[in-house]
């Protein structure tokens, strides 16, 4: 159920009435009068009507009110802060319902493989090597790769655990083949305590072998078992400085960060202090990819008391039930068209059985928190969807209900597409994997399964209001921008042309995935992602109307300036 929003107006209202009764009209009308307000824009309240406003009135970080310019100026005090929007269009703050901040940190200082702009295995090694000389003998390397650098590289292939020898004969290497598969090279392995007859990683991963038994070096998901990490007060200062730096850039004012247990302590030890970030944080905590390791008492999950609520709250956690298409481990029904690599038969991943995936949707209920089940193959949809339903089964209070990145490279099947409407089921999705994806998804499952899959416009003639996300990790660097998704989701436009036309979303529709449907998959509808009296002042002054350009050009629209409780947290130079 969505918590009751505090009535600001009215409280604003009975404050003025009892300084009022106490003969002092002078303050009642300070008490009563806006902090700041902002006049002479086009707004997109986004409300139930999807009503436009030219202007609005902030106090205590909430809307006062929403109206014309006329109106909103007149309740201005001699105090009051007065800022003009000069005509631009401005939307509620966007929210961002999945992403990884803290590996998008540190791949900023990882070596850089991705394609398209590191084209070859060729160059990537180069890179590779320029790094050897300047790392110290024995230190790790890590190497970050596009998803599917096998489809996307001009070999059509991974680095090889000879390769990466070679390139870095003394140290050992980690390349990300986007975040659900790795190739390490023999140091790595030897590293990694990796052999011919040891095949086991602590936290899940599955180690590939030639018909010999010799690891290949190709790993998947074992993004858990890296031996090397960022330092926790590195962690902290990302918290309190890049990540909210880097997203209000992009005019998102909430984060819905998916975090490991580490990192989600060094956001508690952030919020404990009492720091008023620039961003509101969000967090689903995961553990290990079949949940092995999330701590029994959920309430130690928690952000401290006395934490600023608004910025700092422990959402649900989350369990993978596969990896991901394009890395070829996404469980699927039928094996991949093209199964070169793929494990188990060809069908990818099942990370979590049915049991596993149902009894952490019941351990998270009984937390009151929410829950998000990973599932990116039609199979694995499958799993999730009976879990939720035996969860169901058990009566009682529920708690939210999430499927991470519901019907991108394939669509529901008619028992999925059920469970989601029956069960009021949150689906979350990433628009611009069509941009990025499209073509090596069509590739590792054939036309006639990826023609299912993307299909945005069903979804919202569905009633699902699909929440949209980046899931950046810094693979995409690119893809923390929302508005290069809004353009996919509004032009259909692929890395190999535009596919189904008939899937495209409305300009409004694209934006509502950003926010009021973005709030709702966070539990926050009341507080956030509209503008509307009694909410949150979080809204985004952006360099061009959507609603009148032409979509081919939505991706170059910049957040000019964030607005979050009413200030502006950042301003475009």
């Amino acid at each position: 159920m969505p918590r009751q929003r505090p009535t600001l107006p009215l409280s604003r209202i009975v404050l003025a009435l009892t300084v009022l009764a106490a003969g002092d009209p002078a303050r009642a009308a300070a008490a009563a009068a806006p902090d700041v307000v902002f006049l002479d824009g086009k707004i997109a309240t986004l409300d139930a009507k999807g009503s436009f406003a030219s202007a609005v009135a902030v106090k205590d970080g909430r809307f006062l009110a929403v109206g014309s310019t006329k109106a909103i100026r007149k309740l201005a005090g001699k105090d009051t802060r007065i800022v003009s929007l000069h005509g631009r269009l401005v939307v509620p703050g966007l929210i961002d319902a999945h992403c990884h901040p803290v590996p998008t940190m540190f791949f900023t200082t990882a070596v850089d493989a991705r394609a398209p702009g590191v084209p070859s295995v060729a160059q990537a090694l180069r890179n590779i090597e320029a790094r050897a000389r300047v790392t110290p003998k024995g230190a790790w390397i890590p190497v970050v790769g596009a998803s599917s650098s096998q489809a996307k590289f001009v070999e059509k292939r991974l680095p090889t655990r000879a390769e990466l020898d070679a390139a870095a004969p003394d140290n050992p290497v980690w390349f990300w083949n986007g975040t659900h598969a790795e190739v390490v090279n023999s140091s790595g392995l030897k590293a990694l305590g990796i052999s011919k007859g040891n095949l086991k990683l602590p936290r899940g991963g599955r180690v590939s072998v030639d018909a010999s038994g010799e690891p290949t070096g190709v790993m998947f998901e074992a993004e858990d078992d890296i031996p090397f990490a960022p330092r926790p007060e590195t962690v902290v200062g990302w918290f309190r400085e890049g990540i909210p730096a880097l997203w209000n850039a992009h005019g998102f004012t909430t984060l819905n960060g998916m975090l490991a247990l580490d990192e989600l302590a060094a956001l508690r030890e952030v919020a404990a202090s009492g720091f008023v970030p620039s961003i509101r944080y969000s967090a689903f905590v995961f553990a290990e990819p079949n949940g092995a390791g999330m701590p029994a008492d959920l309430g130690r999950l928690a952000m401290p008391p006395g934490a600023p609520r608004s910025f700092y709250r422990t959402t649900g956690i989350k369990l993978w039930i596969d990896g991901e298409v394009d890395a070829g481990s996404g469980f699927c029904s039928a094996p991949y068209a093209d199964p070169e690599g793929v494990p188990d038969g060809g069908r990818g991943l099942r990370i979590t059985t049915r049991a596993e995936a149902t009894a952490f949707a019941r351990k998270a209920r009984a937390a009151g928190l929410a829950v998000g089940l990973h599932a990116s193959c039609d199979a694995s949809s499958e799993i999730a969807v009976r879990a939720y339903r035996e969860v169901a089964r058990d009566g009682g209070a529920r708690t939210p209900q999430r499927l991470e990145h519901h019907g991108q490279f394939t669509g529901p099947t008619p028992e999925v597409a059920r469970a989601v409407k029956e069960l009021d089921l949150i689906v979350v999705t990433q628009p611009a994997w069509l941009l990025f994806l499209g073509r090596s998804t069509y590739h590792l499952l054939g036309e006639e399964r990826a023609r299912t899959g993307f299909r945005y416009g069903s979804m919202v003639k569905a009633g699902l209001m699909p929440a949209a996300s980046s899931d950046t990790t810094g693979v995409y660097l690119e893809a923390v921008n929302p508005f290069l998704h809004m353009k996919t989701a509004v032009t259909r436009v692929s890395d190999m042309g535009v596919l189904q036309p008939e899937e495209a979303l409305s300009v409004t529709d694209a934006l509502r995935m950003w926010t009021t449907w973005a709030a709702r998959s966070i539990q926050e509808e009341e507080d956030r992602g509209s503008i509307e009296p009694g909410k949150l002042a979080d809204m985004v002054v952006l360099s061009g109307d959507l609603f009148t350009m032409d979509p081919r050009s939505i991706d170059q629209v910049r957040a000019l300036q964030t607005i979050v409780g009413g200030k502006v947290v950042h301003e475009a130079r």
